[in-house]
């Protein structure tokens, strides 16, 4: 007995812990209405910025300690609030905009504490003792798991109070509310959100500090923080007492008894359990949390009242960016093709060593057409995207491995797997979209790579394995240019195939969702089919994106190319920075990604990316791509503005606005009464000026 009250002893100290962070996500959902998925790169931060005081620079813990988790956490909070998300209220950015910032400040400061401390695994300081204090003769704690527990009941106490006992609290609850109504009330909503952040923040430094000392690296301790997402969508997001609840008995009772949970024999029926299910119970084990996570996003149905608003991308997607309007069709036509003859010709230009990253960039053009496919033509947010790509590979490898089946058809086999991962995925589409099923999609990607891509159950030594090229009629296509022209195929075939799905009538469908799920629905369009069947069609072109990437490495290595975080986030971000509305977004975010780990700067690609994330509502057109067009508009301008100019001074003068027009293409225009002379140029930019408004 004694022994398992040892054990729930240390699940309630290690839970505590993963309750104050838990703590601070709701705290931040529930000021600001924003879902802090950096939440585990600032309690990173601020472990390393202890570690940084404390071992290198010798500075006593008991000034170390106070500064960092009192003035670093908030401060890094608050220059949050003030640099990145004020900003995009002001503007009136939606949830997906504000989603994309914070997975954008989890890149950048992921990528910088690598950056800067090169991700060596090091072991924090540790605040207090671990010497055990005796409770009876047999039942020892840490004095450290104390001090944990002393902690989450003082933090939990005061905000209790905070928000039912105090004027702050109340300000709180009414900018999350109505928060321009607030502002009339002369809340200040600024401040309320600034001091939201630092407390939110200062939570994530807390709970960084406590974990440190067992792991500090940038990966996993910021791994070991996102699980506390469990915790936070089990409050749904706005409960504290249930946060802590569940950090404490989900994540921390119950994930240490699990540790002696060893099932072989079934309970009262005395009969062996099957080998399989035993290793099924032992890699669920240690993904408790993501079960716990997908469990409750499935079981929950009005998590999305929270926010609900904006919760698409429409925001992020330009209406003019690869729209196909009859007067730029040939322009566009002759950009197709000036763009496919430089791939055709890029393999002579590049050499052995280099065609490498071509055909990395072409695999990865595959994939991002797949999320934008699913992103940009329906406004379905996807974070599991790798988890799609590498399931694709990893069947495709194995069939084509173990039964002899030419690798283009094992391709086909393995993407039509993945479709059933994507109709999967695109089940809790149904009843949401936006926060809630990018948080499921990233689940669902995180069991795949746990239980099937580095599991004994499925894997067994899948990692590493080695992969076959595809050969056509007996001709190998094992030569690195050979393989290049293949993918490049591949690639124009995905491009025609997501180019028919915003087509016609589907197109049309398609948008609507986008736009406004209720708009479709009001005119008799029943939605659940279409969500599946893109989906569905998204997964299908990244399993064979996903098998392309590894057969141009010749191996299947899930930890570097289908990593749930590095690798689905960050082609996510790269391809909203593209520009997510336009299938000539996948190739430039691909390619933009891979030129540069060919300058030398994979290092800090995810930190240049998130800076673009961050600014993306400042880019002209709101995207590269935006930004492209907006740039090919401008060369375009002077023959544009004098055809229109020529068409609405004829207007004018037909409609008596105008009681001259001049030769020279001048007139004189009259507004109120008052006559003024206006130049072709300035005419015309007034004419447009007009039509926007």
């Amino acid at each position: 007995m004694e022994f398992w009250l040892s054990l729930i002893l240390a699940g309630i100290g290690t839970g505590c812990i993963y309750s104050l962070a838990g703590i601070g996500i709701v705290l931040t959902y529930k000021a600001t209405g924003i879902f802090n998925f950096a939440h585990g790169a600032i309690a990173m931060v601020v472990a390393y910025i202890l570690w940084q005081l404390n071992t290198q620079w010798h500075v006593s813990l008991v000034i170390a300690a106070p500064f960092t988790v009192l003035v670093a956490g908030p401060g890094i909070g608050i220059l949050l609030e003030r640099v990145v998300f004020r900003p995009l209220q002001k503007r009136g950015a939606g949830t997906s905009e504000k989603l994309v910032a914070t997975l954008g400040v989890f890149l950048l400061l992921v990528g910088l504490a690598q950056k800067i401390w090169t991700g060596t695994v090091r072991h924090g300081p540790q605040l207090v003792t671990n010497k055990p204090v005796h409770l009876t003769s047999k039942l020892l704690i840490g004095q450290d798991r104390l001090a944990v527990v002393f902690i989450l009941a003082v933090v939990s106490i005061l905000l209790y109070l905070l928000f039912r006992y105090t004027h702050l609290g109340t300000e709180i609850r009414a900018v999350v509310d109505r928060r321009e109504l607030s502002e009339l009330a002369a809340i200040n909503a600024n401040r309320v959100a600034a001091l939201s952040w630092a407390m939110g923040a200062g939570l994530a430094g807390l709970t960084g500090v406590l974990l440190a000392p067992d792991q500090l690296d940038p990966i996993g301790l910021t791994l070991l923080v996102i699980e506390t997402f469990s915790v936070a969508v089990v409050a749904r997001l706005v409960s504290i007492p249930v946060a802590v609840a569940a950090g404490v008995l989900l994540l921390g009772v119950l994930q240490s008894l699990l540790t002696q949970f060893n099932p072989t024999v079934a309970p009262f029926l005395h009969f062996h359990w099957p080998h399989w299910f035993t290793e099924i119970i032992g890699a669920l084990k240690p993904n408790l949390s993501v079960v716990i996570l997908f469990a409750a996003l499935v079981i929950y149905r009005n998590l999305d009242e929270v926010g609900a608003g904006g919760a698409g991308v429409s925001a992020l997607i330009s209406r003019s960016v690869g729209a196909a309007t009859k007067r730029r069709r040939v322009e566009t036509r002759v950009l197709i093709a000036i763009v496919g003859v430089a791939l055709i010709v890029l393999p002579y230009g590049l050499s052995g060593i280099n065609i490498v990253y071509g055909q990395q960039m072409l695999a990865l053009t595959v994939i991002f057409i797949s999320i934008v496919a699913v992103t940009g033509f329906s406004g379905h947010i996807t974070l599991g995207q790798a988890a799609f790509a590498g399931m694709g590979s990893f069947v495709s490898v194995r069939v084509s491995n173990a039964f002899g089946i030419p690798v283009i058809f094992s391709m086909i086999i393995g993407a039509c797997v993945a479709v059933l991962i994507g109709l999967i995925a695109g089940y809790p589409a149904l009843k949401r979209k936006g926060l809630f099923l990018g948080l499921t999609t990233l689940t669902i990607g995180i069991l795949c790579y746990s239980l099937v891509f580095v599991s004994d159950i499925f894997a067994k030594g899948a990692a590493g394995l080695t992969v076959t090229r595809p050969s056509i009629f007996g001709l190998s296509l094992n030569g690195d240019k050979a393989f290049y022209w293949f993918e490049l195929v591949c690639v124009a075939l995905a491009f025609l195939f997501a180019n028919n799905l915003r087509s016609g009538r589907l197109g049309r469908i398609l948008a609507a969702m986008r736009d406004s799920e209720t708009a479709a629905r009001s005119v008799g369009i029943d939605l659940r089919a279409y969500k599946l069947f893109i989906f569905g069609a998204s997964a299908f072109i990244a399993g064979i994106g996903g098998a392309l990437l590894s057969q141009q490495a010749h191996a299947f290595s899930p930890t570097s190319q289908f990593e749930p975080i590095s690798s689905s986030l960050l082609w996510f971000i790269a391809v909203i920075v593209a520009g997510v509305g336009s299938l000539g977004g996948a190739l430039l975010g691909a390619g933009g990604l891979v030129l540069l780990a060919f300058f030398g700067l994979a290092d800090v690609a995810p930190a240049l990316i998130a800076v673009g994330a961050l600014f993306i509502g400042y880019l002209p057109g709101g995207s590269l791509m935006g930004m492209l067009q907006k740039a090919a508009d401008w060369m375009r301008t002077p023959k544009a503005l004098l055809r229109r100019f020529s068409e609405a001074q004829r207007e004018l003068v037909l409609h008596g606005h105008a009681n001259a027009a001049r030769a020279d293409g001048s007139a004189v225009a009259s507004t109120n009464g008052a006559k003024h002379e206006l130049v072709p140029s300035e005419f015309a930019q007034q004419v447009l000026e007009e039509a926007a408004q």
